[in-house]
């Protein structure tokens, strides 16, 4: 009994909820609505003017105006000169490339001269240095065993020599020294030497010799009309002077003795008497573009003679038939007295002496 009521009264409170919602519902749908509070808009100020700013100097940096470009032409290359080709022509023609000797790179076959008369042959091998006297265009003049030879140049090494002398002068030709101008620019003007006490004989002087036969004498018919025989050649000597300096030579004199053995018919074979020819002469002035001159000696002859058959000879034995012949030449070329440059051919005729007191 007491479990129904409490049934009972849990339920009457459940259905008063209820109505209590339903009810609350029902009012807050019918009921007038809360009107909207009031929204009171404030007008927004107008923002005051800023009073206008001072501008800021603007500073314009003016753009430096770079300075102009030097454009440097580069010169071109000073072209190096070719150096000219030596040939044996300028080598004749500048002494001073000349060596002291040279040396054969071919063999030579020299004569053997005695007495004035060749005797022989002398073969002279490849290597042998050999003296240098005179230089021209296609041969040289040497000393071998004191007595003088010409040969030809490409014998030798002469060329070789040169140019390596003309290399070492930097490929250009000797020149003398020109003498610096004054004050205005002057013509180079060779100068002329004067030579001191005792300088001459310091000069730069070559001399040689050249016999030329000049005339040739025959008579044929002297035999025919029971006469001796005889022909007769006249010769002379070209005595070559020539100057190796840079500067102007004066005149020199020249003095020569040529020796002549002269034979006779009907003398002993140890019969030859010599005979001195003297002379003397002078050349002219010498320089650089002229450096040669040449003296030329007196005529003199040398006969060979036959004696006629029908004579029938001499009781004595004497000699038949003579010839005379060249001994030597012996040349000085001398300025003031003082020798500066001496010939002889062959050396040794200097043992006979330039007097004939002095000889042996």
């Amino acid at each position: 009994m007491r479990r129904s009521e409490g049934g009972t009264t849990t339920w009457v409170v459940v259905l008063l909820l209820m109505l209590a919602i339903v009810g609350y519902l029902a009012w807050q749908k019918f009921a007038s609505p809360t009107p909207p509070p009031k929204v009171v808009v404030a007008p927004t100020p107008a923002p005051a003017t800023p009073p206008p700013a001072t501008p800021e100097p603007v500073v314009v940096k003016a753009t430096p105006t770079p300075p102009p470009v030097v454009v440097v032409a580069t010169p071109p290359p000073t072209p190096v000169p070719t150096p000219p080709p030596l040939d044996i022509t300028m080598v004749v023609r500048t002494p001073a490339l000349w060596p002291q000797q040279v040396l054969l790179v071919q063999p030579v076959t020299l004569p053997v001269i005695l007495n004035g008369r060749n005797v022989g042959e002398a073969k002279v091998p490849v290597g042998t240095a050999l003296r240098v006297l005179r230089l021209g265009a296609e041969q040289v003049e040497i000393e071998y065993q004191n007595a003088r030879y010409t040969i030809r140049v490409a014998s030798t090494d002469l060329m070789q020599r040169a140019l390596a002398a003309f290399r070492a002068n930097g490929s250009v030709l000797p020149t003398a020294p020109v003498a610096a101008a004054s004050q205005a620019p002057q013509a180079p003007v060779t100068p002329a030497v004067t030579l001191p006490p005792g300088e001459a004989a310091r000069l730069k002087i070559d001399v040689s010799v050249d016999r030329k036969r000049t005339n040739v004498a025959k008579d044929s018919a002297a035999g025919n009309r029971g006469e001796d025989e005889k022909v007769t050649e006249k010769y002379t000597y070209a005595i070559t002077v020539q100057s190796r300096e840079f500067v102007e030579v004066p005149p020199l004199d020249v003095q020569y003795l040529v020796f002549v053995e002269r034979q006779k018919l009907g003398s002993q074979r140890d019969d030859n008497p010599i005979e001195r020819i003297t002379g003397s002469g002078k050349t002219g002035q010498m320089n650089r573009k002229d450096p040669t001159q040449v003296v030329t000696s007196s005529e003199f002859e040398i006969s060979r003679q036959i004696q006629n058959s029908k004579y029938g000879g001499y009781v004595n034995g004497g000699r038949r038939k003579v010839e005379d012949s060249i001994v030597g030449v012996w040349v000085k070329v001398l300025k003031d007295g003082q020798i500066v440059a001496e010939y002889t051919n062959p050396s040794t005729i200097k043992k006979r002496g330039w007097d004939k007191s002095e000889g042996k």
